[in-house]
């Protein structure tokens, strides 16, 4: 029984220590996905103006994020 809590444990701290290898950081992330939805077009990022031109001739609505 102890032997296969501890292959259970080690298996655990393989798996984290695997996806933490992985990790971005909270900025790297936000940035990864800003560019990968700007290059889809589905985002207009810092044009506002842009932003309500979008809307209005599409009829859309429009979703502004402050940060």
């Amino acid at each position: 029984m102890k032997c296969h809590i501890f292959s259970l444990a080690t298996m655990f701290v393989l798996a984290l220590a695997q996806a933490t290898a992985y990790a971005q950081t909270r900025d790297e992330k936000v940035r990864t996905d800003r560019d990968e939805i700007a290059e889809g077009g589905l985002w207009i990022y810092n044009n506002l103006p842009r932003g309500f031109s979008e809307a209005k001739q599409t009829g859309k609505p429009l979703l502004i994020v402050f940060r």
